[in-house]
């Protein structure tokens, strides 16, 4: 493998076969044999084995973003853009170091740097990802990521109003005056999302379409995707027909009613749909103050499921969601039957 050259100059040589197999060859010089062999040997680990892109001397950035590159076209948007925020700030904080640099210890002294627990555990689930996909790849011998300490994230009590609470936030999001950049939507939307149990996202993006005020029915096939606008498909890429209480069905008869020429969806702003970010500050205001501050708008999702459990149970609560299992309601969501008897027993929040 190494022969001497000339006096105390020794060169060692290896071959290899590139990414497209083609052997080739790899030579190092040292002022001794084992110089020499160590040089070849380090100049080797550097390349990349047949077939792969990755070594283990590409950087951590380059190995994310090929990892977001290849992330599957079917994820939702939002899921997407998570995992790509989540790599930028891995690039940020660790981009420049080598994969070979990337230690147990080093990963876990950069977690254990990371004060919110979600936030943790979001960046150590990218890392795994990634560097999965780099030993797959040949450019790690084995991932570094499942030798540190795991997140330990403290399970959240499912939190939901009664009806008392109900009739408390309807009073206060009505009390919120129009103003020009806000239109007065919120109480409609809330009675909206209380009465069908969809995400934020669906329940804001419901377009004039997807309703039909004949059969008193809403159909979820899509979402709005923060910054993205709105896409069509939902968090589990079903679309689910609801009937509505009738409620709910008075606030979409009268909306229709005073909507603009050519409104696509059912809440706007501006002659657009509704931002996130927007909505979320507005109901802020309107909840300042007072017992219900901690109010979210996924809450009013999980005061929708608690109140179905108890009234026609987990099953029908599950369906009412859209949820793939039961054990997912009951998990996340309670402090598919007939869509009839879902509008009967949601009128009840009508109060």
């Amino acid at each position: 493998m190494a022969r001497r050259i000339k006096p105390k100059r020794w060169m060692a040589r290896v071959y290899f076969r590139d990414s497209a197999g083609v052997r080739r060859e790899v030579t190092a010089q040292g002022p001794t044999r084992a110089a020499a062999e160590h040089r070849v040997k380090l100049k080797l680990s550097n390349l990349p084995v047949a077939g792969a892109e990755l070594s283990s001397a590409t950087t951590l950035r380059e190995a994310l973003d090929r990892w977001v590159s290849g992330l599957d076209e079917g994820l939702a948007l939002n899921t997407t853009r998570n995992y790509k925020l989540w790599a930028e700030r891995l690039s940020r904080n660790l981009g420049s170091l080598q994969l070979r640099e990337l230690t147990a210890g080093a990963l876990d002294a950069y977690l254990a740097g990371i004060d919110l627990p979600s936030v943790r555990y979001n960046q150590r689930l990218t890392l795994k990802m990634a560097l999965d996909e780099a030993v797959r790849l040949g450019a790690l011998s084995h991932n570094p990521v499942l030798a540190t300490r795991p997140v330990k994230t403290k399970k959240k009590e499912v939190r939901a109003l009664d009806l008392e609470q109900v009739q408390e936030l309807r009073r206060l999001v009505s009390a919120v005056p129009a103003t020009p950049t806000y239109n007065g939507y919120l109480a409609d939307l809330v009675d909206v999302l209380l009465g069908t149990g969809c995400r934020w996202g669906e329940g804001a993006g419901i377009r004039w379409q997807d309703v039909d005020l004949e059969a008193g029915t809403v159909t979820i096939c899509g979402t709005l995707v923060q910054k993205a606008g709105w896409q069509a498909d939902t968090k589990t890429h079903e679309v689910r027909t609801l009937q509505v209480p009738p409620f709910v069905l008075e606030v979409l008869r009268r909306r229709r009613s005073e909507a603009r020429e050519g409104a696509v969806f059912v809440f706007e702003q501006g002659g657009k749909s509704l931002a996130y970010n927007s909505a979320r500050t507005w109901l802020g205001r309107a909840l300042k103050g007072s017992e219900l501050e901690w109010v979210t708008w996924h809450v009013l999702r999980k005061t929708t499921a608690t109140f179905l459990d108890e009234r026609l149970g987990i099953a029908e609560a599950s369906l009412q969601l859209g949820h793939a299992s039961e054990e997912m309601t009951r998990a996340a969501y309670v402090q598919r039957s007939k869509q009839a008897a879902f509008a009967d027993a949601l009128e009840g929040l009508a109060g």
